[in-house]
């Protein structure tokens, strides 16, 4: 029982920012469900239509044609304020430190950016992620509200916005979060499509069509909005045309990570097919390592298939990049669990409960892991362990409630445990009872010699 990537995740990571002061191609597509490139982007990395800070794009508009606007002025955003040449020099040593993983290092170049320019955007953005992969989602809040200050329609630090309020389950909050902006930048594409999203997530999937049609109309072969229909069809049951789409996408450009991701969801389900997955899951995370969704469902299906060691290491890198997603602790206690390193496993399950006072797939791996211990447990003999079980099972299927199917391996577990506790007391009373008569024994026998 592992805690599903899909339904407990949503918008789950976010990329730092490289800067380069070039802009990015034209329809493109920039990966949209998990983490961001943006404004800077390497060229070639996507983004769509995002000028990149920096870009060469003149800011001054063209004269107005007495007949209106074309479709691509209609579609043109305008060019983004570039950061000072000293803020970039910072800016680019902080990205540096950050990939690194010198984190202090970095911070402390995304401070002298800042000191430099203090509209650097990019560099408020930078922070937020930092903040949060460190666990402070209220500081990464307050850098990402800082950014979209500066720069009012940036998309990553709105997407960043998105991804907190859905993982925290407030998911109309992130709808009012993205909307707003979304309506006042129409020709931001990357912004619309991460409405799309966000709409998809609240289950609005009517206006989440039409969010994603903005941006199509502007280019048809824009990957990010074609990436919301998929999710949107697939969410509809609409398959057929999910998959349509995913094809279409794909032969735009066959290098996003996401579409990967995507067509091992796709696969996984489908018989003789799991192999075929696990390599699109495979792409996807050697696209873009810190996809932490890719990574999450990667490590499950190698856990399913007694593949412990590299579906732990996929667990531990996801735990970097989403460390209060409950989700993450829950399925790196089960690879624990699974390595018979029992108290590692204890720990991460306590800890997604720590993060979230409900999680039932916390408890049942609990359960699970004092039933597989047993009395090799540290500081447990086997009927503590084996009623912790119990209590552990009790609690999962109390607050799985409605959503416990009736089938559910729990009750099994249950009646199992039940019958070997009572075994497990026979034999401790059997045993009892031997060296009761072997110390009588003993005694006599001593009495005898005497």
């Amino acid at each position: 029982m592992r805690l599903g990537v899909h339904t407990a995740m949503g918008l789950v990571a976010i990329m730092l920012v490289m800067f380069a002061g070039q802009g990015c191609k034209g329809g493109g597509a920039s990966e949209p469900d998990v983490e961001v490139t943006a404004g800077g982007e390497l060229p070639g990395e996507g983004g769509g239509q995002s000028p990149a800070m920096g870009s060469t794009d003149s800011a001054v508009p063209a004269a107005a044609s007495p007949w209106g606007a074309t479709r691509a002025e209609q579609c043109r955003r305008p060019a983004r304020t570039p950061m000072s040449s000293k803020a970039q020099k910072a800016f680019g040593r902080g990205v540096e430190a950050a990939q690194a993983n010198d984190v202090a290092a970095a911070q402390q170049y995304f401070q002298d950016t800042l000191k430099k320019d203090a509209r650097a955007y990019p560099a408020l953005y930078n922070l937020g992620v930092l903040a949060d992969r460190s666990g402070d989602e209220r500081k990464a809040l307050d850098y990402y509200r800082r950014s979209l200050n500066a720069l009012p329609d940036y998309e990553p630090a709105a997407r960043g916005i998105a991804t907190i309020e859905i993982r925290r389950r407030d998911v109309q909050d992130a709808v009012a979060s993205v909307e707003a902006i979304a309506r006042d930048h129409r020709t931001n594409l990357e912004m619309q499509a991460l409405y799309a999203e966000v709409l998809v997530e609240a289950e609005r999937y009517d206006e989440a069509w039409m969010a994603a049609r903005r941006a199509l109309k502007c280019d048809e072969r824009f990957v990010p909005a074609l990436i919301a229909l998929i999710k949107a069809s697939r969410a509809q049951g609409r398959d057929e045309l999910a998959d349509s789409i995913l094809d279409q996408a794909m032969a735009v450009d066959a290098n996003v990570a996401e579409l990967y991701f995507l067509t091992g969801e796709k696969l996984k389900g489908e018989p003789g097919k799991l192999r075929d997955a696990l390599q699109a899951y495979e792409r996807a995370v050697r696209l873009r390592p810190d996809y932490a969704e890719a990574r999450m469902a990667l490590g499950i299906q190698l856990l399913a298939g007694g593949n412990y060691a590299e579906a732990l290491s996929h667990f531990q890198a996801a735990k970097k990049l989403v460390p209060t997603l409950p989700a993450v602790h829950v399925n790196l206690g089960d690879a624990y669990r699974a390595s018979k390193r029992w108290t590692e496993a204890q720990h991460a399950y306590r800890r997604a409960l720590e993060l979230e006072s409900k999680v039932p797939e916390a408890h049942f791996g609990l359960g699970l892991l004092y039933l597989s211990a047993g009395g090799d447990f540290p500081g447990l003999d086997e009927i503590s362990a084996l009623e912790r079980s119990v209590g552990e099972l009790k609690t999962y299927r109390s607050q799985m409630g409605p959503r416990l199917r009736r089938d559910d391996q729990s009750e099994e577990y249950l009646r199992d445990l039940d019958r070997m506790i009572q075994r497990a007391k026979r034999r401790i009373e059997r045993d009892k009872e031997r060296a009761t008569r072997e110390a009588a024994r003993g005694a006599r026998e001593e009495g005898g010699v005497e």
